[in-house]
């Protein structure tokens, strides 16, 4: 049985573990993650990792969920931690010995759903998190297609313009959708109740949504042509609203063309997403 230690270095929390290769979580540490310092962020991970039985469980491969922007296991910025231009992978291997792999928290989640969650059965899929950004990552032939960019900044028709996908379709972003048809809400938890509730000018708003993310999606397809989309993220606590409806209208975009159907699946990791991120990470490592 071989075991790993996963890292799930969120904007808010910092998670240590030791997971084995059957997903068993043999033991996790969690602190608010330090933030504006890397030093003091190198150390608070060693801590974790050193009040974890890390030799008892002999593990030597240490996989890393990052909430930011990562070039071949560098660090480029984690811009919710104040955080630039880190060599953590350098840094842990030299004083550890373990083989270390570090991943945007995106592309973290993708893998670990292609490897044990909902899109395990596919070779292909796309996934998405909408929460208070959006992220995504592809997923060819099982595999994680490790690029940096982060689609929540793609720029999608809207209004006379155009505006990032993620300022307006995120969770964040419905607010200022909302805003900007003059329904005020404070959050996207707020405007789904009063959807669930029937008001007819938040159901407008959450057509146009709808469309905007199905638009998005169907051009996935047009590019991948993948057998599933995994989508993740707090929005999907609403899913029920609007997740048949988006895979019917993306179908409608795509169906003049020689595609796959889009099929559009939930991610089967919600709390622990990251955290399994990681381990699917590490275990995927070569000796």
């Amino acid at each position: 049985m071989e075991y790993v230690i996963s890292i799930d270095m969120g904007a808010t929390n910092l998670r240590v573990g030791i997971v084995s290769e059957k997903l068993e979580i043999i033991e996790v540490n969690r602190e608010r993650t330090t933030k504006n310092d890397k030093e003091a962020l190198f150390k608070q991970i060693c801590r974790l990792i050193e009040s974890l039985p890390y030799k008892k469980y002999d593990v030597k491969k240490v996989g890393i969920s990052a909430c930011g922007l990562i070039e071949h296991d560098f660090i480029t910025i984690l811009p919710n931690l104040g955080i630039r231009q880190f060599d953590l992978k350098s840094k842990l291997e030299k004083k550890y010995g373990f083989k270390v792999e570090i991943k945007n928290d995106a592309n973290c989640t993708a893998l670990a759903e292609a490897k044990f969650g909902s899109t395990k059965d596919v070779r292909d899929s796309y996934f998405i998190t909408i929460s208070s950004g959006i992220g995504g990552c592809l997923i060819y032939n099982h595999e994680m297609v490790d690029l940096p960019f982060e689609i929540g900044h793609a720029l999608i028709p809207y209004g006379t313009g155009y505006e990032e996908f993620e300022k307006v379709c995120s969770g964040n972003g419905l607010v200022k959708l909302c805003s900007d048809n003059y329904l005020v809400v404070e959050h996207a938890g707020e405007f789904f109740k009063l959807c669930a509730d029937g008001n007819e000018l938040a159901k407008t708003i959450l057509d146009q949504w709808i469309n905007m993310v199905s638009l998005y999606i169907a051009n996935l397809q047009m590019e991948y042509n993948t057998d599933k989309i995994c989508l993740s993220g707090g929005v999907m606590k609403s899913s029920s609203l609007f997740i048949n409806k988006i895979e019917i209208v993306a179908n409608n975009y795509i169906n003049r063309f020689p595609l796959k159907p889009i099929h559009i699946v939930l991610a089967e990791f919600d709390q622990d997403a990251g955290l399994m991120g990681g381990v699917a990470v590490a275990l995927s490592i070569k000796e």
